[in-house]
């Protein structure tokens, strides 16, 4: 063997020394590697950092789930990202009515993280603790989608304002709840007065099918929905295509993420957290919690996604969008 030949010149060994290094050298992996492997084995058993996260969420955000499989669901999370960034993690998840309710926490029971839709966002946002991080996706890379007023193909109804006295069906689910202050907008941008009294029946629903297959059967006068999901449904069946569209929106963002920059052990914990969320697709525990939301993805916020939300705060305020 070279490596024989080299070690024998080198040190200039006898015969019975080299018969001695020829049974030593099938070992000499063993005995090298060894060390090395419990060298990382040890590291890898630093002490974890014990970490407890509040997380609110706002009710509205995840109608049709069950707080107790949030709770359990965040729990998961916890686990799983624990491991991964090396923190023993606690998560504690509380859930609110309105953003009023959120709103009226003392400071020192204000969540780390707060998961609300876009309106309840608007409303908290004057409060100033809270920092908008991540934005829900609508659908894959989709993070705003317009909302539209169907009628049937033989309605006679050609503008919002042909609804008076009618009967409208309203999707509210995660993810589409920002439809109502659109509405509520629309109505007042046409000086139509409040939905309660332009409207002669509103029913909320928070299945797609039930929003619309009554009003494309004649049975309901109009229908809000977003224009994602009605998409969806026609695809399935293209006979919806014959309804008509009579009013829509501009691309709105519904779910937001945001952080409360206080309270938080460090800047780099809170920063582990909040990649760990925009993540939570790469992981089942983290589609889990995005099952919740009734979504499959959240991507960071930018600054412009709020844009066409706050024209609708303008609006209803009464100054100039």
């Amino acid at each position: 063997m070279m490596i024989s030949f080299f070690i024998y010149r080198l040190f200039g060994v006898t015969e019975r020394w080299r018969r001695f290094i020829r049974r030593c050298l099938p070992i000499l992996p063993v005995i090298f590697i060894i060390p090395l492997t419990f060298g990382t084995a040890f590291s890898a058993e630093e002490p974890l950092i014990k970490l407890h996260i509040k997380v609110a969420l706002i009710r509205s955000a995840f109608l049709g789930s069950n707080e107790n499989d949030a709770a359990a669901a965040f729990k998961t999370f916890a686990r799983t990202i624990g491991k991964q960034k090396g923190y023993d993690m606690e998560i504690t998840v509380s859930t609110f009515d309105d953003a009023a309710e959120l709103a009226a926490l003392p400071e020192d029971k204000r969540p780390h993280v707060t998961i609300l839709d876009s309106w309840s966002f608007l409303e908290l946002e004057k409060e100033g603790w809270l920092t908008p991080v991540a934005a829900t996706s609508v659908s894959g890379d989709e993070i705003s989608t317009p909302y539209e007023i169907l009628v049937p193909a033989g309605s006679p109804a050609k503008t919002i304002e042909d609804l008076r006295g009618k009967s409208i069906n309203i999707l509210f689910m995660p993810q589409t709840q920002i439809g109502v202050p659109w509405l509520r907008s629309l109505l007042k941008q046409h000086n139509l007065g409040t939905m309660e009294s332009f409207f002669g029946s509103i029913k909320i629903e928070n299945d797609p099918m039930s929003a619309i297959l009554p009003v494309f059967f004649g049975q309901r006068d109009a229908g809000l929905i977003t224009a994602g999901k009605f998409e969806l449904m026609a695809e399935l069946n293209p006979q919806l295509n014959k309804m008509r569209t009579i009013a829509i929106s501009r691309p709105l963002l519904c779910g937001i993420t945001s952080v409360n920059l206080r309270g938080w052990d460090s800047p780099a914990t809170e920063q582990d957290f909040i990649d760990a969320m925009l993540e939570l697709h790469l992981s089942p525990a983290g589609q889990q919690i995005l099952n919740l939301f009734k979504t499959d993805q959240i991507a960071v916020y930018r600054p412009q996604y709020m844009d066409a939300v706050r024209k609708i705060g303008k609006i209803l305020a009464g100054a100039r969008p």
